[in-house]
């Protein structure tokens, strides 16, 4: 009885792993973040996300925020309403190209950014077509003059 109730438990979830019925965090992608010769940060879709015979892929940005722990969300702006389901100000945009931030970035400050995206030309109403990108980052200015960029758990280390 034992081992008949181990070995359904064992095909229902691989069932559930098969199918995608189970409960997960969905996944969280890592744009690209370069430092700009002005000092701030061109936030921006990796190279990685087209294809040889894709090459011209676009996205739309659904949403897009800026973060400050302990602080709140500085910044947020929303290019697609789903409960009205009208889109106020379409943002398309290609990989390596530096997304909108109307946000000026500070030195020495821990921000995490967020967006939202899907490939042009999906619908917005369905969660499986979207992509969550997510980053930390931190501008720091050495003694020296050198400013550089931290990313991850570098950004969040003592300043």
């Amino acid at each position: 009885m034992k081992q008949r109730l181990s070995l359904s438990l064992l095909i229902i979830f691989q069932l559930l792993t098969i199918t995608g019925c189970y409960f997960h965090r969905p996944m969280v992608y890592r744009p690209d973040i370069v430092l700009k010769k002005d000092g701030q940060p061109c936030i921006s879709i990796p190279r990685s996300e087209v294809s040889f015979f894709n090459k011209d892929k676009q996205f739309d940005i659904i949403t897009a925020d800026v973060f400050q722990s302990g602080i709140g969300t500085l910044w947020q702006k929303q290019y697609y309403d789903i409960q009205n389901l009208s889109l106020p100000s379409k943002y398309h945009v290609r990989v390596s190209e530096c997304l909108r931030f109307e946000y000026r970035f500070q030195e020495n400050i821990t921000y995490s950014i967020g967006f939202v995206t899907t490939v042009r030309g999906n619908d917005e109403t369905k969660n499986w077509t979207k992509k969550t990108w997510d980053r930390e980052f931190r501008i720091k200015k050495d003694t020296d003059g050198i400013v550089k960029l931290l990313l991850d758990l570098d950004a969040r280390e003592d300043k």
